[in-house]
């Protein structure tokens, strides 16, 4: 890395803990996560999923039409 390249100084800030506003790190706040039937399904929907990647193949279609065939 070249001498102008070289990252700024970083700069010290303080301490949040003595500001007050520190990460609460309380039993109540840090408690044991529930039952997992509580939780909901996971992961993406399948349906917009399928539409995302149905548009990006017509996209694409599309655009390598415009580029090599409409001329």
């Amino acid at each position: 890395m070249s001498h102008d390249q070289r990252p700024a100084r970083m700069r010290v800030v303080a301490d949040a803990g003595a500001r007050g506003n520190a990460v609460d790190t309380s039993e109540t706040q840090n408690g044991q996560a529930g039952p997992a039937e509580a939780v909901g399904a996971g992961g993406l929907p399948i349906v917009p999923a399928m539409i995302f990647i149905i548009a990006c193949i017509i996209g694409g279609a599309v655009v390598t039409y415009l580029m090599a065939g409409a001329h």
